[in-house]
């Protein structure tokens, strides 16, 4: 699943192998994978462009050209963008290629379909994928205790819903919410302006230390380059309902929350928050 450890492992790699390159040509082969422009114009668009620098925005990847645009990719759940040489065999999930100087080639798959690319310039590509309107972003410097608990303070709705709205804060996904919050041994059902000062230092450094961790290990999927992350996608509770939780042995607990399947231990998440003690340090591996 393509959350934020994955896209940040994506856009490390463009940073490296792709910044300072043109682009020599382009082919859509599924034509719902470009939101804009139309095909024709994306592929004439882009041909000859520089690309000039990579980053992440949330979920996407954003890669500004030398001509005042800016190419964005997103993977929804399953997307992966690989590095080939040109030419290479494309696997029949394959919805995006993007031929660079050099002989090389940029594959965006995803077998369910739904990754997808946008061509704009920059300040109108903002505006139409409402990245203007996007939350404080986990991984940044600025990212805070005082930062997540203003975010919080005045939303009455479950923590895991409030969350994942990326308004409230950027680049947070199913998984890593659930892996965030048993860490801090928070439950997800909890109103989000209910939380303790102690609670929100928790669930700051849970987030930071979920996040982190994924990076190190390079994430769950295939980088720029074909090498498979080493982060497990189920880690400790997500995805793993009724198995022991790994702190306490409680069978893991599952509910459906805002439409998203979360999962979490009644013992170490307690419903009413009783706990004010930090739970007792696991190995996120």
């Amino acid at each position: 699943m393509a959350e934020v450890p994955e896209v940040e492992i994506i856009v490390r790699d463009l940073k490296q192998a792709v910044v300072g390159r043109r682009f020599v040509g382009a082919e859509v082969l599924m034509p719902a994978a470009v939101r804009f422009a139309a095909p024709p114009d994306f592929i004439q668009n882009l041909q000859g462009r520089k690309v000039l620098a990579a980053e992440r925005r949330a979920k996407f990847m954003l890669l500004t050209l030398d001509d005042g645009q800016t190419l964005a990719l997103h993977f929804m759940l399953w997307g992966e963008l690989q590095l080939r040489p040109a030419g290479s065999e494309r696997p029949p999930e394959t919805l995006v290629v993007l031929t660079l100087e050099g002989n090389e080639e940029l594959q965006l798959t995803d077998t369910l379909g739904y990754a997808r690319v946008a061509l704009g310039p920059t300040a109108l590509l903002a505006s139409q994928l409402k990245l203007e309107e996007l939350g404080p972003e986990a991984l940044d410097e600025t990212f805070t205790p005082e930062v997540l608990a203003k975010q919080l303070r005045r939303r009455r709705s479950p923590l895991k819903t409030v969350l994942l709205n990326q308004r409230v804060l950027a680049g947070l996904g199913n998984r890593d919410a659930d892996e965030s919050l048993w860490v801090a041994g928070i439950d997800p059902r909890r109103l989000a302006s209910s939380l303790s000062p102690a609670e929100i230092v928790r669930l700051h450094q849970g987030i930071r230390d979920v996040l982190e961790e994924g990076l190190r290990l390079r994430g769950t999927q295939r980088d720029l380059f074909g090498v498979q992350g080493q982060a497990k996608h189920r880690r400790n509770i997500f995805g793993k309902t009724g198995a022991p939780c790994p702190r306490c042995a409680t069978p893991v607990s599952h509910l459906r929350i805002g439409g998203r399947n979360t999962h979490w231990c009644a013992h170490c998440q307690p419903a009413d928050g009783a706990s004010t003690e930090a739970p007792a340090q696991t190995s996120l591996l």
